[in-house]
């Protein structure tokens, strides 16, 4: 098992710009690929350089913690991910007696061009936000990291009609929001109200995202009782 003096060695070893890079990519990943695991790999990357960019304003051990936390939300949304979007073989298994399939709802609002737009202008407005607007004691890297995963986190839930996707979204905008705060007040207390909020919407997300889950696994179809209805 690592020590904190490895873990410190290791969070030592990126850079202002990787940490930069990397979260410029995870926002972007949820925002525009629809493959859960994907994104699931993105959420998880960005807890992880999360907890490296606090590393450098609280204590190694407590920063540590929301890596611990980001671990249990990425549990909880792979195994509901799991029950929601079965296997290939599954899915194969359930067609072939269907004679007629109704089409599959998308995950997003839009199509791939009209989310990279978004993408785009949501990049152009944390630019000029950040050249226009400064927080007092804020340094303008943290300020601007918290503003593009705030935004990238609304953008996503505007864009999004998935249960799972939506909380990707609301974790994404309480990093950027805790890094904003962090950065200008050390309050371990609103660090661990953030931990905490986490973990609760994550749960709230799981429990959300898994009832369609379970009228399937209990034979009934809801939309043909609407139908019928």
């Amino acid at each position: 098992m690592p020590s904190l003096d490895d873990l410190a060695r290791l969070f030592a070893a990126f850079s202002y710009y990787q940490l930069e890079l990397g979260l410029l990519i995870a926002v972007a990943v949820v925002v525009v690929v629809a493959d859960w695991r994907i994104s699931l790999l993105a959420l998880s990357s960005q807890y992880i350089l999360v907890a490296i960019l606090l590393s450098t304003l609280i204590p190694l051990q407590i920063a540590a913690v929301r890596m611990i936390a980001g671990g249990l939300v990425a549990l909880m949304f792979y195994i509901t991910a799991r029950r929601m979007y079965p296997g290939r073989r599954r899915r194969r298994a359930q067609a072939e007696p269907q004679t007629r399939q109704e089409p599959s709802r998308g995950i997003f609002w839009i199509n791939l061009p009209f989310r990279l737009i978004g993408l785009a202008l949501a990049a152009l407005s944390v630019i000029a936000a950040s050249e226009q607007f400064v927080l007092l004691n804020a340094p303008l890297l943290f300020w601007v990291t918290g503003l593009w995963l705030a935004t990238g986190g609304l953008l996503t839930i505007a864009m999004t009609r998935d249960a799972l996707r939506l909380g990707m979204g609301l974790l994404f905008f309480t990093s950027g929001f805790g890094i904003i705060y962090l950065s200008i007040d050390n309050s371990l207390v609103i660090y661990a109200l953030l931990v905490i909020a986490d973990l609760v919407i994550a749960l709230a997300i799981s429990h959300i995202a898994s009832v369609p889950a379970q009228f399937v696994g209990f034979g009934t179809n809801p939309r043909k009782r609407r139908g019928e209805l």
